[in-house]
């Protein structure tokens, strides 16, 4: 029998069996939840987008009068985006004492004890809030950038 540091080779007659290590599967189920939490915010981005696709072209003759007015391409970048950062802001604040709860109710249950730091919801927060900005700022700076001519034309 030969051993290394993650795998076991078993060598019985003329077959090789490989039987995994502990530490490799618990590799295998960190990088399963990772890909799947990637896959779940790549899906929440994409209905992102989507909502503010659609809120946007509710919004192009506003857009298009406001530029028109003179208002500059930050200004309407401003005014497009603080709408998404608002609810970012209103979720973050429901959410983050849910969560609190939660996660201290669930490590309690845990023969050593650690305690949940402000900085970690602070960070999740933060993230979100990145996320969202990235994920609408696209669909904001083509509507900023649009020809305010074209919107106004059929009214």
């Amino acid at each position: 029998m030969t051993t290394s540091k993650d795998t076991v080779k078993i060598k019985d007659g003329p077959s090789t069996e490989v039987v995994q290590s502990d530490s490799i599967k618990k590799y295998s189920k960190l990088l399963k939840k990772l890909v799947l939490s990637l896959i779940a915010i790549f899906i929440a981005c994409i209905g992102l987008f989507g909502l503010s696709s659609m809120l946007l072209d509710k919004r192009t003759k506003e857009i298009g009068i406001r530029k028109v007015n003179g208002a500059r391409v930050s200004e309407v970048l401003a005014l497009l985006n603080r709408d998404f950062v608002k609810w970012v802001a209103i979720a973050f604040v429901i959410a983050t004492p849910i969560a609190y709860y939660v996660m201290h109710r669930w490590l309690e249950s845990f023969a050593y004890k650690t305690s949940l730091n402000w900085w970690v919801f602070a960070l999740a927060g933060f993230l979100a809030l990145v996320i969202a900005l990235l994920t609408v700022s696209f669909q904001s700076w083509k509507a900023a950038n649009r020809n305010p001519i074209e919107a106004i034309r059929y009214e």
